[in-house]
């Protein structure tokens, strides 16, 4: 126990309880969480907005294939046809076939989010961004200031972190009302 650190076993042993207990309950949120979230993905269905879709679409077969991951977006390879980059050119049918699953599921999701943040008035503050901007800048020791500086001059970064706050806000809610059938 000293050797890690430790006043003694018995501290040892604390520490060692309290990581198993913070581990299982981030599984066991991660898990409520994608149960919500499947749930809400395969009980309601509407149309899409097609631009919302086919950006998603675009995003994910980016991250999925390689050869759409030009140095800039003037780089890419345009169909002809339709004018858009072709950046699911390589992919083979069946992993277009998930993108576009993939993009769809997100879509509906996010959307679905959205407005029950919308009608129940679930807003991410600006100390709720200050948070995570905080997490982030534990992770980069020694670059805090950096990590800052760059989170102050882009916007569009701070909207990434505020994204999954909102998300989680929503989830925190959805589980406060839930009733609970298994532990």
């Amino acid at each position: 126990a000293k050797t890690l650190g430790m006043e003694d076993l018995k501290a040892l042993k604390k520490a060692v309880s309290e990581q198993l207990t913070k581990q299982h309950d981030q599984v066991s949120r991660d898990k409520s969480k994608r149960q919500i979230l499947d749930k809400l993905a395969d009980s309601i269905s509407f149309d899409l907005p097609e631009t919302l879709e086919k950006d998603e679409y675009n995003s994910i077969c980016k991250a999925m294939n390689p050869n759409a991951k030009p140095e800039n977006a003037n780089d890419l390879k345009h169909d002809t046809k339709n004018d858009e980059p072709e950046v699911d050119k390589g992919m083979s049918k069946a992993e277009k076939l998930d993108a576009a699953e993939i993009a769809k599921r997100r879509v509906r999701l996010g959307l679905l989010l959205s407005e029950i943040g919308r009608k129940n008035n679930i807003k991410v503050e600006e100390e709720d961004t200050r948070n995570a901007m905080m997490k982030e800048m534990q992770k980069y020791p020694g670059q805090e200031k950096q990590v800052m500086d760059y989170f102050k001059n882009n916007p569009e970064a701070q909207q990434q972190l505020s994204g999954p706050i909102f998300e989680d806000k929503i989830i925190d809610f959805i589980l406060e009302l839930a009733i609970t059938k298994e532990k």
